[in-house]
């Protein structure tokens, strides 16, 4: 019975260590980090502001922002001008696909609800790719927007993943 109470009085006194050691090694550790960063913020240009003796420094620098370095313009010199892009004259339509390989021709498509003919570029939207090719007459029946040779789909993506979904543009 002896062992187990001296097992007890060590595990209480090693408990008791850890209390104590483990919170004046955080602040150690803090104090240390933040006069290192004491010795980085003295760059020139820059003034060293010390906000509270716990806290990181506040570094402000003199120089001006890098934005500010261009052209002034005559009428409103605070206004950037922004270039958007011109819309396609066709939205891109956001449809799933899926793959079946009874599609006649690698380079077809069943397309629902869009005249048979037409080259339109399939983009897969979770990762980027894209494939080209001509719109068939599609079945009113088929569960998926468009429906591409699995050759096609496995251009776009794994065949696991289908249906996926893909953005369609003429």
């Amino acid at each position: 019975m002896a062992f187990e109470d001296i097992d007890r009085r060590r595990a209480v006194i090693l408990a008791l260590l850890t209390l104590i050691a483990l919170p004046a090694i955080y602040f150690y550790s803090q104090n240390n980090s933040s006069a290192e960063d004491d010795a980085d913020a003295t760059t020139p240009g820059s003034v060293v502001v010390v906000d509270a003796p716990n806290r990181p420094p506040i570094v402000v620098n003199d120089a001006d922002p890098p934005f500010l370095d261009g052209p002034v313009g005559d009428a409103n010199p605070g206004v950037r001008e922004i270039a958007i892009p011109t819309r396609p004259d066709n939205p891109p339509l956001e449809l799933t696909a899926s793959y079946r390989s009874t599609v006649p021709g690698v380079r077809a498509c069943l397309v629902r609800e869009v005249n048979p003919g037409l080259t339109v570029n399939v983009k897969n939207l979770d990762n980027g790719r894209s494939v080209t090719c001509v719109t068939a007459r599609a079945s009113t029946e088929q569960i998926a927007d468009v429906i591409l040779h699995t050759d096609s789909f496995t251009q776009l993506a794994d065949p696991t993943e289908a249906p996926i979904a893909v953005e369609l543009t003429q």
